[in-house]
């Protein structure tokens, strides 16, 4: 039996250090965001300092075919920086907003150093890690900063992919630079077969694959998720899951686009309730083969730009736009659309494959699949105005954590239907009681991501002080000007886009046990149980 040659070995070699390297920051940024603003700060700082011996790669180092998944990723990471360091919304402080109290070290400073290595990172690769891993370190903290949890679905799975492909191509030229050759000639020996072009050509298309394969996991690991939530009966999502309930859970929570619009609306939530079938076959089939996709070029062009149209769907149905995940799937074509089919090789597809399949097992990886239900515990704010006015407010004021309100991540009295993401259900029996507006009310405070009623006030005095001390951002309504996962439907909230902040003189925040649907283009809500809870803060 013939052992493997070097132009199979050395690649591949390279791509087992990358992952193992990848692993080990991975590991060492998820325990610094555990551990204290401090030490993700001083993380921040490290990694700038380790990417200093690698100032001299450039993209032209770079083969396009990863040149493009690098530099595009980095290019959005630090677009979203740069949203969180200069934006109008809370929490602050970041680089312009908020007082200097005793977060102004990582989220102030630390921003900083983040945007300062984003710039140049833009010219020099190496730097786009310390901006990376530094975002990482923000989602994680963002929460713990007020008590109030915030997922990770919308942006994890690309920010591992930037910084595995990152460190890859910093590997990958550093172990075929000239530098390197000279200093280690038992390197440049088994190199005789393989020139340092050709091997940073071969891992270059390894580390791509993985970063593609590990992208479109996301998607199949959904329709996995799709499968288990039917249980007994794993086809249930595809025969009789109503995904048109996305129409109505975006109609409560203001995003849904077309609510100012109700014959649209009624001719959508009619369309998808008459070819359900026909909806759930095309999502769940394409999500299933995605891992497939790599095996024909033209497939994986396809899948790219369908997955992207799935995310517009969802976006003019539930309110939630996957600007990341529609970002990446633009990369990834973009880098693929001048290949040629024999330019994909089949260790490229094998690897390509493998992460789709058991990525999970490394990188960030979202199972975004539940059986839908219009049924769920819904947390809503008002302003309470000077003329006695109680009026519904955009959750975006409240910044990044409208995110958790969306979710319906937030404290639920006792009472009230049990807490669900938007009203999923992972189970058949609770998916069939939810269906008929059935459940047991709980009997203790649902403290959803460990938002207490505590976290609740703080969060709306913290938001209202901040909007106080700046009351053009309430007056100008400027907290849309944010890219939001939950993106709002301004035209839903023009009362409150009215208010100035003096006429604000208090907040009532409402948990409704509600059922939804629709009828005659318009939110028909069923409310079991109101609780309700006032802040003045005059």
């Amino acid at each position: 039996m013939r052992a493997p040659s070097v132009t199979v070995t050395l690649p591949l070699s390279i791509l087992l250090l990358s992952l193992l390297a990848y692993m080990a920051a991975r590991k060492v940024t998820l325990f610094a965001a555990h551990q204290s603003e401090a030490h993700a700060f001083a993380l921040t700082i490290f990694c700038c300092v380790a990417a200093l011996p690698f100032i001299a790669i450039r993209y032209a180092d770079i083969p396009f075919l990863l040149r493009a998944i690098v530099r595009g990723i980095g290019i959005v990471v630090f677009v979203q920086v740069l949203f969180d360091a200069f934006g109008a919304v809370p929490p602050a402080p970041n680089l312009i907003l908020g007082e200097a109290n005793a977060h102004a070290l990582f989220f102030r400073w630390g921003m900083l150093v983040a945007v300062l290595a984003g710039a140049i990172g833009m010219a020099r690769p190496a730097f786009l890690l310390p901006l990376s891993y530094y975002y990482i370190l923000w989602r994680h903290l963002i929460g713990p900063r007020t008590d109030m949890w915030v997922t990770d679905t919308d942006y994890f799975a690309m920010l591992d992919g930037i910084t595995f492909a990152t460190i890859g191509v910093l590997l990958m030229v550093t172990a075929t630079s000239e530098w390197t050759l000279q200093r280690f000639p038992r390197l440049r020996s088994l190199m005789q077969d393989l020139p340092p072009a050709v091997l940073r050509q071969k891992t270059a298309g390894l580390i791509w694959a993985v970063v593609v394969g590990a992208h479109l996991g996301n998607y199949f690991c959904s329709g996995v998720a799709k499968l288990v939530a039917g249980g007994s009966e794993p086809w249930t999502w595809l025969v009789a899951n109503p995904t048109q309930t996305a129409i109505v859970i975006g109609l409560e929570r203001g995003n849904n686009p077309l609510a100012t619009f109700p014959t649209l609306l009624q001719g959508s939530w009619d369309t998808i309730s008459n070819f359900t079938l026909a909806f759930n076959f095309v999502v769940l089939g394409a999500q299933l083969l995605s891992p497939i996709a790599i095996l024909r070029k033209r497939w994986l062009l396809g899948f790219t730009l369908l997955f992207d149209l799935f995310h517009i769907g969802v976006y003019f149905t539930l309110g939630a736009l996957f600007h990341f995940w529609i970002a990446v799937n633009l990369i990834v074509y973009s880098s693929a659309w001048r290949l040629k089919e024999s330019d994909i090789t089949p260790m490229m597809k094998a690897a390509c494959v493998a992460a789709a399949l058991f990525g999970h097992t490394v990188f960030y990886t979202n199972f975004l699949g539940w059986l839908d239900a219009a049924r769920l515990a819904s947390p809503q704010f008002y302003a309470l105005t000077k003329d006695g006015r109680e009026v519904w407010m955009t959750p975006t004021y409240f910044g990044i954590y409208s995110y958790s309100v969306a979710q319906t991540a937030m404290f639920v009295p006792e009472g009230h239907f049990p807490h669900r993401i938007g009203g999923n259900l992972n189970n058949l029996n609770d998916w069939r009681e939810a269906s008929a507006c059935l459940a047991s009310p709980t009997t203790t405070p649902q403290t959803v991501g460990g938002a207490t009623f505590h976290s609740v006030e703080r969060l709306v005095r913290e938001t209202h002080d901040f909007m106080t001390r700046y009351p053009a951002i309430k007056n100008n309504n400027l907290y849309y000007l944010y890219p939001h996962h939950m993106q709002p439907n301004p035209w839903v909230f023009t009362e409150f886009n009215n208010l100035r902040m003096e006429d604000i003189v208090g907040y009532k925040y409402v948990v409704d046990s509600v059922c939804l649907t629709l009828r005659d283009g318009a939110l028909v809500r069923d409310v079991k149980k109101r609780a309700e809870f006032r802040f003045d803060v005059r």
